[in-house]
């Protein structure tokens, strides 16, 4: 009878809710980085929720002492139970911030605006190429991108800053994504290839009409995660470009690709220029 009188007392409720929040923020803390690297741009809400937590752990605390009247007095507990109803306020503000980070993330951030560059002059060299995945020389981006943009939006992948790439190819309108390891709005982990071919995938299906995609840097890519994963992650791309209508451009030099690798990706993605 008393064991059933112990398990339904607020006492080991209190305790019980306790060590299960001290566990909660310890497993969110621990898993913080690889969360914010693996979901670029959500960190925000990460923080935001962990404090949260950490906020609520302390109310939850300072509740304490009401339920332990044996060993705090009456005015002690009602002193701490009414900073604890004030902390409480916090962790609700917190947690509502939290939640807006998170969805203004998700509208922004997850996303890649379709824009279609201003009428210029005549482009560099007259570009016509089927949907599909191309392998592009190195030195032959600015013309060949371009050439293609002066009909359909584009979207740059680069290893340089933004403003940098923007400006070497005369865009203005041209969305580029930055592959690094920095957190920005046009940032992108190149570790995260899920979260980059997310958002070339869902740039290609938007709007319903053919883009251009320019991926410079493959060699980046290959280093920081491995060459078949690459390949994996292209071949899917490519499927989505030939399904829009769309052309993927892949910037490369055989120079830096042993015989094997390079057959298998001139196989799987045809040379520039070779006969397309």
């Amino acid at each position: 009878m008393d064991i059933v009188k112990f398990l339904a007392s607020e006492e080991l409720n209190e305790t019980v809710t306790l060590i299960i929040n001290v566990v909660t923020f310890a497993l969110a803390f621990r898993f913080r980085k690889p969360f914010k690297e693996r979901y670029s741009g959500a960190g925000r809400f990460y923080d935001a929720l962990v404090l949260a937590s950490a906020v609520w752990l302390l109310g939850e605390a300072l509740y304490a002492p009401g339920y332990f009247p044996e060993y705090f007095s009456e005015e002690f507990a009602e002193r701490t139970a009414w900073i604890a109803d004030n902390v409480w306020i916090v962790f609700q503000l917190l947690f509502l911030y939290a939640f807006a980070s998170l969805f203004r993330t998700l509208i922004e951030k997850y996303r890649v605006e379709v824009a279609l560059e201003p009428s210029a002059s005549s482009p560099e060299v007259e570009v016509c190429l089927s949907p599909g995945t191309y392998v592009l020389p190195v030195g032959r981006e600015k013309e060949v991108f371009t050439g293609l943009a002066q009909g359909m939006p584009g979207l740059i992948i680069s290893r340089s800053h933004p403003e940098r790439t923007k400006k070497r190819f005369g865009l203005e309108k041209t969305p580029v994504l930055w592959l690094a390891k920095v957190e920005c709005r046009e940032c992108v982990r190149p570790t995260n290839l899920e979260y980059l071919g997310h958002l070339i995938v869902t740039f290609l299906k938007e709007s319903n009409i053919p883009k251009v995609v320019l991926i410079e840097s493959m060699e980046y890519l290959v280093i920081e995660n491995d060459f078949e994963g690459v390949v994996k992650f292209l071949s899917n791309i490519k499927d989505y470009a030939l399904i829009t209508g769309s052309t993927v451009l892949v910037s490369t030099s055989p120079d830096v690709w042993d015989k094997r690798e390079w057959a298998l990706l001139t196989r799987e993605f045809p040379e520039w220029g070779a006969d397309v």
